[in-house]
C-alpha cells in the first residue's frame, strides 16, 4: 500500500488543501458572525419577547400609566402593570376585547372588585383607599402568536390603542 504525498507548495510547505474551499468557508462564517450579531442586538432591544431596552411600551392617563408588553412569546408567561390615578377610591381599567383573543389572564394583583364585560371591552373595577394610586399587576399568557391591536384606558379617559407581537 502506497500513500501518496501531497504536493508542495511554493511557499516549501507540503500540504495537500483546499484553498478555495476554505476562502468560501471563511466568508461564510464571516456572515454568520454578522447573522449572530444582529440577532444579537435585537434580543438587547427587547424584540425577542424575552425582556431588553423595547420589550414594553407604556401610556400615560393623568397622575398614572399602564405598561403592556410590546413583544410577547407564544405560551410565556407575561405581565401587564398599571397604576391607576388617585380618585374617589374607585377605579376602572378598561381592556378592548381583542386583547382577549389572543391572552389569557392568569391572575390579578390585587384581585378587581367587579368585571364587566361587554362586545367592545372588559372593564375591571378596583377599590384602594381614598385618593391614593393604585398599582397593579395582570399576569399574562400569549395563547398564541401573530400580531393583537387592542385599546387600553384608565378610569374613563380616552382610550389609548396598543400593538402587542406574539412570537412563536
Amino acid at each position: 500500500m502506497t500513500l501518496e504525498q501531497p504536493p508542495v507548495r511554493h511557499d516549501g510547505l507540503q500540504i495537500d488543501e483546499h484553498r478555495p474551499f476554505q476562502e468560501t468557508f471563511w466568508k461564510a462564517e464571516r456572515i454568520a458572525w454578522v447573522g449572530f450579531g444582529f440577532f444579537l442586538l435585537l434580543a438587547v432591544f427587547g424584540v425577542t419577547g424575552s425582556g431588553g431596552l423595547h420589550a414594553r411600551m407604556e401610556f400615560g392617563f393623568d397622575d398614572g400609566f399602564v405598561e403592556v408588553p410590546r413583544f410577547s412569546r407564544w405560551e410565556m408567561s407575561d405581565r401587564l402593570n398599571a397604576l391607576l390615578p388617585p380618585g374617589s377610591g374607585n377605579h376602572r381599567l378598561a381592556i378592548g376585547s381583542e386583547f382577549f383573543r389572543t391572552f389569557q389572564v392568569e391572575d390579578i394583583d390585587p384581585p378587581p372588585v367587579s368585571s364587566m364585560g361587554s362586545s367592545n371591552e372588559t372593564v375591571y373595577h378596583f377599590r384602594s383607599e381614598a385618593q391614593q394610586p393604585l398599582a397593579l399587576t395582570m399576569h399574562l399568557r400569549a395563547q398564541g402568536p401573530g400580531i393583537v391591536n387592542y385599546h387600553v384606558s384608565v378610569n374613563g379617559k380616552p382610550a389609548q390603542t396598543a400593538q402587542t407581537i406574539v412570537w412563536p
